[in-house]
């Protein structure tokens, strides 16, 4: 499900491409989890470390864990990210007061044993917020579909969870996975911000191999690639403005508390 992660060139391609994009909603994952001034706060799948880095200025103690060698290495070595991944973090039980894991459950084989697991480690009474994609419901999901359509492309196997494993990616299914780990007082909300960048940055990206996108664009035969790159072309310069790709972009953010 997680596709090519740990070749150093996706990593290159993310932080370059997709990781500005993910930052915005970083200050609604900040404001979720409250007043982290001195407290230990856990940043599961910390990718280059952007997110950590703004738990670090907000006088949090970050524990920064990130699965992929190569996301580690771009990320800024006083920030100490560990290796770890969920669900099955290198954490002990009740080992930090609160965590966050940004657009990482929704590329995870089991995101129900995942969200466990931030439970887990949280102590009683502490936040775990949680953020994804939401299924078709923000622009770049559906420019993505819309190109796949109109150049016959093929999703390879393993790119979608199996129904059992799935949930639905939406405000309410993003709430009930929260409830499901036992987390209470679960609130779920739609984020959404304008993300500005090259009118090339996502193709960038999924020529990278960043995310399910990539892993699919990937498998297709080369005249399928580039009918998926004139399509893309042609609705993404729908979306400029003077010269820039203007992407109005939506995140489904939930945050619940461990029960005592």
């Amino acid at each position: 499900m997680s596709g090519g992660w740990n070749d150093p060139g996706v990593a290159a391609a993310y932080a370059e491409t997709f990781a500005p994009l993910c930052a915005g909603v970083h200050p609604a994952v900040l404001a979720a989890l409250g007043d982290v001034a001195g407290r230990r706060v856990l940043d599961a799948g910390a990718g280059t470390g952007t997110l950590t880095h703004r738990l670090a200025a907000a006088g949090a103690q970050v524990v920064a864990v990130e699965p992929d060698p190569a996301m580690r290495a771009l990320a800024d070595p006083s920030l100490g990210l560990v290796e770890g991944a969920l669900p099955d973090l290198p954490l002990p039980d009740d080992a930090v007061a609160a965590a966050a894991s940004v657009f990482v459950v929704n590329h995870l084989d089991d995101p129900r044993a995942a969200v466990a697991d931030l439970a887990r480690v949280t102590r009683s009474g502490g936040r775990v917020v949680v953020t994804i994609w939401p299924s078709g419901a923000h622009v770049q999901g559906r420019l993505w579909e819309q190109v796949l359509a109109e150049a016959g492309a093929v999703r390879p196997p393993g790119v979608r969870l199996p129904a059992h494993r799935d949930f639905p990616r939406t405000v309410e299914g993003l709430a009930g996975l929260l409830a499901g780990a036992g987390l209470v007082d679960v609130r779920a909300r739609e984020v959404a911000w304008t993300h500005t960048c090259p009118p090339d940055t996502l193709w960038r990206g999924a020529a990278g191999g960043v995310g399910g996108i990539g892993v699919t664009l990937r498998a297709q035969t080369p005249e399928v690639q580039q009918a998926m790159q004139t399509a893309h072309d042609r609705h993404v310069a729908d979306l400029l403005v003077d010269g820039m790709l203007q992407l109005e972009t939506s995140a489904v953010l939930a945050v619940g508390v461990v029960a005592g």
